[in-house]
């Protein structure tokens, strides 16, 4: 098959111009307008505007140009056409002069409206591919230490999984969490000497956190494996980079919002070990444990919500708050009350069975009452009240007056916390 370079070529240019010309909204607008203009002047030059046409040839314009480039532009455009009518007319077109700025506002309406539908798209999708990068590097962590598990039973009877909750859970008796992953390498791909660093979030600088052996040795970040490995965002092993020199045999980063927040430098390993089977397994796992460990740290600092004790669910009300705050894009939450134990447990039990793969429900047990809690991201109340009938579908024997319960989105956040507490009174 023959490629016409010429063809890639004239389209490379043609998307460069385009381009271009959107970066400069207000100049590609004037020309626009003038373009018009110098049109409608050369139809008829007592008629510049294109106003006695069989059809509204000015609307059609500021369709174009409001519709793609919002209200600055429409409004832009209708000035100059204002000028125009009141220079080149014997009076000045009132009539049309109005039409004209109506319709650009109502343009300009379904132009706001458009362009809030697409962030909210691309939010929500932006959220589910989060997820779904998290839900793999789990499932990947499991099929590891599945396959570790059969391969080394005898002389390691146990699962990395395991090891990794018995590692986050060694944080809450005061252990070094991270001494205690690298003992983990050790034991399970036989690395010998490894370093992690982590990006201190106000300096922006790499501070070592952990270290395989005593001796401290400051690290050199202008080595050419860290270099790259910092301008690729991905591993970097020896086995890449034959021709240059490096202390380490690999450098595996960790990434938070695609960039580099922590780094696992390696500095021995036996040849034995030294495969891509082995890098691959080490790459998923540091980033799993790293973003774990910063999750704590993150839960640590959340104030509010303290009276839930599922830390995943915590997490993400907390990551779905900050999307709000930041692109407006809201969720909604159902809280089921009752003081009945054996209901409450028969709601939340039956809840995680009918809740979907974004969805997530807590169990909150207070002294005289339980409640729970379901998070629906990117959803509305709608959504709630559909998972609420399905509900008591499946419970046939429950109505909605054998409980209490009630539905916040994120802007009612105070009085969702203030809901879940032990003392509040309605």
């Amino acid at each position: 098959m023959k490629i016409n370079q010429k063809r890639i070529q004239e389209k490379s240019k043609f998307a460069s111009i385009t381009k271009k010309l959107h970066d400069y909204v207000y100049f590609e607008t004037l020309v626009i307008v003038t373009a018009y203009l110098f049109i409608g002047y050369m139809i008829d030059p007592n008629d510049i505007c294109i106003l006695g046409g069989q059809i509204s040839y000015m609307l059609i314009l500021l369709s174009i140009v409001t519709l793609f480039h919002g209200f600055e532009s429409g409004m832009m455009t209708t000035g100059i056409l204002a000028v125009a009518m009141w220079y080149f007319y014997p009076i000045f077109q009132y009539v049309d002069f109005m039409v004209a700025l109506m319709m650009t506002l109502i343009f300009s309406e379904f132009n706001y409206y458009w362009n809030k539908r697409i962030k909210e798209a691309e939010t929500d999708s932006e959220y589910r591919g989060l997820k779904l990068n998290e839900l793999s590097k789990a499932f990947y962590t499991l099929k590891i230490s599945h396959d570790q598990l059969e391969k080394n039973y005898v002389i390691k009877p146990m699962s990395l999984r395991n090891s990794l909750s018995i590692i986050k859970e060694s944080s809450d008796n005061g252990e070094d969490y991270y001494d205690s992953f690298l003992k983990l390498l050790d034991k399970a791909f036989n690395v010998n000497i490894a370093t992690i660093v982590s990006k201190d979030a106000v300096d922006k600088e790499f501070n070592m956190i952990a270290k395989t052996v005593s001796i401290h040795e400051e690290t050199n970040y202008e080595d050419l494996l860290i270099k790259d490995v910092l301008q690729r965002r991905k591993p970097v092993y020896i086995s890449d980079e034959t021709n240059k020199k490096s202390k380490y045999i690999a450098v595996v980063p960790a990434l938070k919002d695609k960039e580099v927040a922590g780094l696992l430098l390696i500095e021995k390993m036996p040849f034995m070990s030294f495969n891509k089977e082995n890098l691959t397994s080490i790459s998923i796992l540091f980033e799993y444990f790293f973003n774990e460990m910063r999750k704590k740290t993150t839960l640590y600092a959340i104030e509010g919500l303290a009276v839930i004790q599922d830390d995943d669910f915590r997490y993400e009300y907390y990551r779905l708050d900050e999307m709000y705050a930041l692109y407006g894009v809201d969720s909604i939450s159902l809280v089921f009350k009752t003081d009945d134990e054996l209901l409450a447990n028969r709601l939340y039990v039956t809840s995680k069975k009918l809740i979907r793969s974004l969805d997530m429900v807590a169990c909150i047990k207070h002294t005289n009452f339980s409640q729970i809690a379901l998070l629906f991201p990117f959803a509305d109340k709608s959504s709630a009240y559909g998972f609420l009938h399905r509900l008591l579908e499946k419970l046939k024997d429950v109505g909605e007056d054998d409980f209490e319960y009630m539905t916040f989105n994120l802007s009612k956040k105070n009085l969702f916390e203030k809901y879940l507490s032990a003392d509040y009174v309605q």
